[in-house]
């Protein structure tokens, strides 16, 4: 049986942003985010105290492949399948999760990340897209994971202190 090409686009989609839920509340925030000194003036702590937290985005190698492993499995469906439709997804996703997890590491303002992932997912569905469905489609797969990565990230920026 053969499921319609919008369908299993689709479900992949979906299978790829749970894949980011899962993963970046799998693993540990350490994985992503060094904890360190910082003195808040504004805040004070137990005893009047300045509150006292640091946090900086510092992503390791393995946090990189695991947030990249669904647009590589889409690059690997292509090498077996050669349907182009794969590779356009594939590299739609790959370059919309690069931006948001390497991004961060300059820029931590969640605005203009959420900007550049707009940008991003937009440009890479225009040039990859035949038709409008197609590019709709792209625009939408390299959107929704990187999104789902940006707000998983900037929640436990918040959460970490």
């Amino acid at each position: 049986m053969k499921f319609p090409k919008i369908i299993v686009h689709i479900s992949i989609l979906l299978l790829a942003a749970i894949w980011e839920f899962v993963l970046l509340y799998w693993l540990p925030v350490d994985y992503y985010i060094e904890s360190g000194m910082v003195w808040f003036e504004n805040w004070t702590g137990p005893a009047g105290r300045p509150y006292v937290c640091w946090m900086e985005y510092s992503p390791s190698p393995i946090f990189i492949v695991l947030v990249l492993l669904p647009a590589l499995i889409l690059l690997a469906l292509y090498i077996f399948h050669r349907d182009s439709s794969f590779r356009n997804l594939g590299l739609s996703m790959l370059f919309s999760l690069l931006a948001v997890t390497i991004a961060p590491v300059f820029i931590l303002d969640l605005s203009i990340n959420s900007i550049l992932l707009m940008l991003v997912s937009l440009s890479s569905g225009i040039v990859l897209g035949k038709d409008i469905g197609d590019r709709a489609i792209l625009v939408f797969g390299g959107f929704l994971p990187g999104l789902v990565v940006i707000w998983v990230i900037s929640a436990q920026f918040h959460g970490a202190c």
